[in-house]
Order: C-alpha cells, then structure tokens, then sequence
C-alpha cells in the first residue's frame, strides 16, 4: 500500500498547492505552515485547539503513532489526524454510545483486533490503525485509489456495512461507486435508515461526510507542521 499512498501524495498535494497561488519551491517550512492554516477550511477555533493541542498534547503520542504506522503501513500523520477528529489525543474518550479511547474502538472492534485495555493509549491506536488497514484491505467502493481511500474513512466512521449498503443502492457493480456517488446518496439518508439515532437536524450521514472533510484538514495541517516534503506524503483530496 505505500506506494499507492505515495502516488496519492504527489498527485494530489501537487494539484492543491498549484490551485492555491502559494506554491513555491523555494517556500520555508514556516511559509508552508502559514499558507496551509489560511486555506484550510476549519474555522479559527477549531484551528487554534488544533494547534494548541498539537503542540501540548500530541508530543507524548507521537512514537506510538510512528510505531502503529510501521506496524500497519499507514502514513502516521494520517493515523494522527483520524486521532485528533475521533477525540482530540485523549485517551480517555468516551461517546454517548460507549465508544472510548485515542482512535474511538468499539468493543466488537477492540476483540477483533485484540485490544484488551480501550483506555491503554497504545492499545488503543495500534488497535484502530489495524482496524483501518483491515478496512482497506477488503474494501471495493471506488475506481479510484482516492476513492477508496475517503470510501474507507467513512467505514471507520459510519461502518463498513451502512457504506457498503449505500453502495449498492447506487449501483449493483460498486467498484464503480465514487465517493462523491456516495457523499450524494448520504445527504439523503437519515440515522434511520442505518440504524442509528439523529441528532436533531444534523443527520447521521452527514456526520460521516463531515467526518471525512475534517480527517483530510488535520492530515493537512498535520503534515504542514511535518513539513513534509510532498514527495514522500500520501493524500487523497
């Protein structure tokens, strides 16, 4: 799979910072940040607890993170950036429904991938970044491998099973599906109709479009703060 996210990086990231006029050669790292803070489109708080956590929280995860990508072959700052949108780096997460920990594991999914302690933060992400390697390693939604790649955000989000149905609604050969076929299927879907509970008017569905929207704009910034060099990241925009 690296090299698939390799191509994902080059090709995509090269599109978007060509779009945004900043793009430059010669840009700093500093530069780099700057520029991806002010085309992101997370609002001002959302990017302030970002960085503020990044900075203040994130540090003491950063070897596990590095440790779950070895083992999984997932880009770490995507691993981080699933992370941050499931629960900010805490370890201690918990949702209404009982989901708990760094990555957000359910208990079916911690037996599954043999988690014992949800609350144990390496546990915890090991276990969600082999969940997210075991997602992508059977999906087949979409033509493209950028496709693919936000089709299997939207399990972790939502459940493979809710995706795959919603596929197939939309047409019989789902390896034809895209992403933005399904984005357009699920503007339309209530909490109802997947089994789950609305909240008020933000449906279930869009939760999960949002969900994917968000996990792109950490990696983002993520990788800004990495200053990685485009050549050796993954992205999926």
């Amino acid at each position: 799979m690296g090299n698939i996210f390799r191509f994902f990086l080059f090709s995509a990231i090269t599109v978007f910072l060509v779009g945004c006029s900043f793009f430059n050669k010669e840009m700093s790292c500093e530069e780099i940040l700057i520029n991806s803070y002010e085309e992101s489109s997370l609002n001002n708080f959302e990017k302030n607890k970002f960085k503020d956590l990044l900075e203040n929280r994130y540090p003491q995860y950063d070897e596990i993170f590095a440790s779950a990508s070895r083992e999984t072959n997932i880009e770490k700052n995507l691993l981080a950036a699933i992370s941050f949108q499931e629960s900010q780096w805490d370890p201690k997460a918990k949702s209404n429904m009982g989901v708990r920990g760094m990555m957000m594991v359910t208990l079916e999914t911690a037996a599954l991938v043999g988690v014992e302690k949800r609350l144990n933060p390496e546990q915890n992400i090991k276990g969600g970044a082999k969940y997210f390697s075991m997602l992508q390693n059977k999906n087949k939604i979409g033509p493209s491998e950028a496709d693919k790649l936000s089709i299997v955000l939207a399990s972790y989000n939502l459940g493979p099973t809710n995706i795959i149905k919603i596929a197939g609604q939309i047409d019989s050969n789902i390896e034809n599906v895209t992403w933005e076929n399904i984005k357009e299927k699920l503007k339309v879907t209530s909490g109802e109709d997947l089994n789950m509970m609305d909240n008020g008017s933000y449906s279930r569905a869009q939760q999960a479009i949002d969900y994917v929207d968000r996990v792109k704009s950490y990696y983002q910034l993520m990788s800004a703060h990495a200053c990685v060099n485009p050549k050796d990241q993954l992205t999926f925009f």
